[in-house]
């Protein structure tokens, strides 16, 4: 019996261990079934995240060629001078001339106010000289401006091409009037040169001038709404015509010299002289110079003409402490005294135009560019007031600032003769 006994607990012992090792093995199976799908899982996630790196890469790429499709780029532009360049993507960095009037400059800062100077290698330093009063602004809002290379004016002689060459440069862009000074280098330098006419102050070269630039440097962002706004300005003016009748007998003079020494007037196709003619006045350096020349007019020959109306223009020429001053830090009271002093000239204060106030003074930063709208609608108003009475230049340069310009309109731009 006590065998028995024993016999009995030993097969229990024996079943109860073999029960322990089948609970067990499941649980070792469950373990080994979990790791090989969390394995598999993550191999699968990984080539998830490598399919949509993969994904994204591939939509860059066509972002890219849809931006490059969109910009039109392998494109051939045509210059004011008539060459044709072939560019196989916006220039990364140009060299500009005539920074201060005339260059691309202000064209390139009233297309992309906030990216402008990024396309910069280079610049003449005429806009610090000529514009003094406007470039103090821009350095407080765009500190970076005072960093941007400085190079040459190439109408100066003392230029060098080596110094061309120290720059980032991969493009020139220019007035046209630089053509014979840069021609004789471009040899030397090897990279192109696009040139800009805004001089001849013709509509068309104007709006081809700004296109250009957008073009060669990729800065489009308001290209188109500048192009607009100019063409709304300047153009219902511009194709207006007067009987020679109806046109009053006007003299311009570039104040740089001040009172003390006649300063240049213009030819019928160029700058000021052009803009007179265009808006209905008869500029009598038309009937003195030649269309394309810009040279003071003898005083004999403006006291004989006797014009009816006379208009001076001012800037803040660092370099002319004597000139006639307009812009950002000139009062009205100021240029009232200067042309005061004006009429110290011999014969002067026998004018017509002296006599009757018929005197009136605007900035010379208003030509040559895309902000000349406010020279045309100023004059067409001073010539034709019964015409363009319902004109207001100084209403529509605040929404040019506000559209186009980094800094804040301030200052005095345009000023009649009040003698007090």
């Amino acid at each position: 019996m006590k065998y028995f006994k024993t016999l009995l607990l030993s097969l229990a012992l024996i079943l109860s261990g073999c029960n322990n090792n089948q609970e067990t093995k499941p649980e070792e199976n469950t373990v080994t079934e979990e790791t090989t799908v969390k394995e598999e899982n993550k191999e699968t996630e990984d080539k998830n995240e490598t399919d949509k790196e993969e994904e994204i890469e591939k939509e860059d790429a066509e972002k890219e060629d849809t931006s490059a499709q969109k910009e039109g780029y392998p494109k051939t532009v045509t210059d004011l001078a008539g060459n044709e360049i072939t560019l196989e993507k916006p220039l990364d960095k140009v060299i500009i001339q005539g920074s201060s009037s005339g260059g691309p400059f202000m064209p390139m800062m009233y297309i992309d106010k906030e990216n402008f100077l990024s396309k910069i290698a280079a610049m003449d330093d005429s806009v610090k000289l000529d514009r003094n009063d406007f470039y103090t602004r821009l350095e407080k809002v765009m500190p970076e401006i005072e960093d941007v290379p400085r190079i040459a004016n190439f109408m100066d002689n003392d230029f060098s091409y080596e110094s061309i060459l120290n720059t980032d440069a991969d493009g020139i862009i220019a007035p046209i009037g630089f053509k014979t000074q840069i021609e004789a280098i471009q040899e030397k330098i090897d990279i192109p040169v696009f040139y800009v006419d805004y001089h001849s102050q013709e509509f068309d070269k104007h709006i081809a001038s700004t296109k250009l630039i957008a073009d060669v440097t990729g800065l489009d962002k308001n290209l188109d709404e500048l192009i607009d706004f100019y063409t709304s300005k300047v153009s219902p003016i511009i194709e207006k015509k007067f009987e020679e009748s109806e046109k009053p007998k006007v003299y311009v003079e570039h104040g740089y010299e001040g009172e003390k020494e006649y300063g240049n007037s213009y030819g019928s196709n160029k700058m000021w002289g052009k803009i007179v003619e265009d808006v209905g006045g008869h500029n009598i350096g038309s009937d003195a110079l030649g269309a394309d020349e810009a040279i003071p007019l003898s005083s004999e020959f403006v006291l004989a003409e006797n014009p009816e109306k006379i208009i001076l223009t001012g800037s803040q020429w660092v370099e002319k402490p004597h000139s006639m001053k307009m812009g950002y830090d000139t009062t009205p009271d100021w240029v009232e005294e200067k042309i005061e002093q004006y009429k110290t000239r011999p014969g002067w204060s026998d004018l017509d135009a002296m006599k009757n106030h018929e005197v009136y003074v605007i900035s010379q930063q208003l030509v040559r560019d895309m902000s000349d709208f406010y020279a045309y609608e100023y004059l067409a108003k001073t010539f034709h007031p019964d015409v363009y009475g319902d004109l207001d230049p100084d209403k529509d340069l605040e929404e040019f600032y506000e559209k186009f310009m980094p800094i804040d309109l301030e200052g005095t731009w345009s000023y009649k003769y009040e003698e007090k």
